[in-house]
């Protein structure tokens, strides 16, 4: 695929079918995204990959806490007015989509329960870099990867997802994927094929433009 097809083309996938995504592929997509720069080349990602029962293990764990808790244990972040209004627009516009209604918090249900079985993903990627790692350049050089990976999946025909759900319950990752104790966990993904029954599959969300994003001097 072309890579501006592949930028244009990549969104985020809510809800994945079980259709398997094939070892060899998953492997080409992180070798592709190992060309990332990265400052002094530091190269500062490690991936950790489950599927399979490991996946499996670790879904069922997180629905079973979900159930006991109610939450998905995922702790909202501070963040300034103008990207607020941001997401409320986006959770406005998903609950309109599916004909639920965003004050209801039995409707708002329905977004904790996909996060609790980690959207149904095949492919779980958990990204992270040594604790010792912790400038700017560090978290640039782990985003600048993570993108990477959605393009290369989008090349090679495959849907992805960038959620902290994924990532909620770190000792279960640590202890199920035997994750070293120096490394820090930084964010998860998620690969597969949509399944294109789910209605939220066709969301898109709004884009700025370019023109109010972007300052040009000559």
């Amino acid at each position: 695929m072309d890579v501006i097809k592949a930028i244009l083309a990549r969104h985020s996938v809510r809800d994945f079918s079980s259709k398997p995504v094939a070892k060899e592929t998953v492997m080409k997509i992180l070798e592709a995204a190992t060309c990332s720069p990265s400052g002094g080349n530091a190269q500062p990602w490690e991936v950790f990959v489950a599927t399979g029962a490991t996946l499996e293990k670790i879904r069922k764990i997180y629905l079973d806490r979900y159930q006991a808790e109610g939450s998905i244990d995922s702790a909202p972040i501070p963040r300034p007015s103008f990207i607020q209004e941001r997401m409320v627009v986006i959770r406005n516009e998903r609950f309109k989509l599916l004909g639920l209604d965003p004050s209801d918090p039995a409707s708002g249900k329905i977004f904790l329960d996909w996060g609790a079985r980690l959207f149904g993903v095949p492919i779980l990627l958990v990204i992270c870099m040594d604790k010792a790692l912790s400038t700017n350049t560090d978290f640039l050089n782990i985003g600048i990867f993570v993108q990477t990976i959605c393009l290369a999946a989008k090349g090679y025909g495959v849907d992805s997802l960038i959620a902290t759900a994924f990532v909620s319950r770190q000792d279960v990752l640590y202890q199920e994927l035997a994750i070293p104790e120096n490394l820090s966990v930084v964010t998860g993904i998620g690969l597969g094929y949509p399944d294109k029954s789910a209605t939220i599959n066709a969301y898109r969300s709004p884009r700025r433009p370019v023109q109010e994003v972007v300052r040009y001097k000559s």
